[in-house]
């Protein structure tokens, strides 16, 4: 029996469709029926995914048959490899392995970027400092080999036109000592950047620490020399004194139909909108009309100045009429609005909702956030 017609077997032994071991497993339902097909063979983190939506180890999943006589070339590839393997590396590969049962391969302990810093020195030598969560920048050739080498090509620049920029990858061994060093890589721009104009940096998903773990996504960091506008993912961790401000949660996402026609609109920013120094300003940074150009008058609530930190981001628009059934409705978000640490939020942010027809009844939360 092959592996395909072996995991079509263990998968309707446990009543399992497809659909429900793409779930149980994290594999996409289609990749699951080439797999059983014969199409595509199992690499060995599918096979653990496998096992895990089976809930089998990979020894039962491949069978006694299986695993002394595997069917995939690729595994029959792999075993000849690790024989071939010296002591030192077999012992690496032994690790490797056993990173992937503790959750590395998985994503369960996936590779974080932790900070960044943008750097000015007296010469006038601008670069990018980036921190991760484990050690990226003085992997272990005898762990991963030519790991150094491909984790210095995740990294590129990229002007608002999206011409790449050159640049210098500076492992932070280089340049400083301790921990945070092998945590560090430093992106040091070979032509001088232009002021006020935007960048973009591309790391790779594939930047690996010593751990094995990998970044999981592609990050992309938008910036200028004075600031980092944008981050994405969005980690609110590298939320710092120099990040522009910037809506990461709405209540109401923009495009949502069936809103009910008395529901107010929570607004969370990644800083503090509230403060006394900004309040007055932003009072007026928000507006709400109908798709008819209707002007619909609003009250902006804030929470006191000394409430908690989490409020203190939070602003609520709150129609003083009740709007109309069945109508689209525009809410815009000024590029004014200042955060305490007078940063702004750039480009106007714009909230598109379409109320409930008169017979719905409150549709419930919708949460989530697409913002034009």
């Amino acid at each position: 029996m092959d592996f395909g017609s072996r995991l079509k077997e263990l998968r309707e032994g446990r009543k399992l469709s497809t659909s429900k071991l793409s779930k149980q497993s994290g594999l996409s339902q289609s990749f699951v029926w080439r797999i059983e097909s014969g199409e595509k063979q199992p690499t060995l983190e599918t096979l653990r995914k496998l096992a895990q939506g089976l809930g089998m180890s990979i020894g039962e999943l491949l069978g006694q048959d299986l695993m002394s006589k595997p069917q995939s070339s690729k595994i029959n590839r792999i075993t000849n490899n690790i024989r071939r393997l010296p002591p030192e590396q077999v012992d690496a590969l032994d690790l490797f392995i056993a990173s992937l049962s503790n959750g590395h391969g998985s994503g369960e302990h996936t590779l974080a970027l932790k900070a960044i810093n943008l750097n000015h020195s007296e010469q006038d030598v601008f670069e990018i400092e980036l921190v991760f969560s484990s050690n990226v920048s003085a992997v272990m050739e005898h762990r991963i080999p030519d790991g150094m080498k491909r984790n210095m090509e995740c990294f590129r620049l990229f002007d608002e036109k999206m011409k790449e920029v050159p640049v210098e990858v500076i492992p932070g061994s280089k340049r400083m000592y301790g921990q945070k060093a092998g945590r560090t890589f430093i992106v040091r721009p070979i032509s001088r950047l232009a002021d006020g104009r935007p960048y973009k940096i591309l790391i790779s998903k594939l930047l690996q620490a010593n751990n094995y773990s990998y970044l999981k996504e592609e990050h992309t960091i938008l910036f200028s020399k004075q600031e980092i506008m944008n981050i994405t993912p969005f980690n609110q961790e590298l939320c710092s004194s120099y990040l522009s401000l910037l809506l990461i949660r709405s209540n109401i996402a923009s495009g949502v139909e069936n809103i009910p026609v008395d529901k107010d609109i929570k607004l969370t920013f990644s800083n503090n909108v509230i403060d006394q120094a900004v309040r007055e300003h932003n009072l007026h940074c928000f507006s709400l009309e109908s798709s008819k150009k209707q002007h619909i008058n609003i009250d902006v609530i804030m929470a006191e100045p000394d409430d908690n930190l989490e409020r203190q981001k939070e602003i609520i628009i709150h129609p003083r009429e009740i709007l109309q059934s069945n109508t689209v409705y525009v809410l815009t978000i000024s590029e004014n609005l200042q955060g305490s640490n007078q940063k702004r939020l750039g480009m106007d942010k714009i909230i598109t909702f379409t109320t409930a027809a008169a017979d719905k009844t409150g549709a419930g939360e919708q949460e989530g956030l697409s913002i034009a």
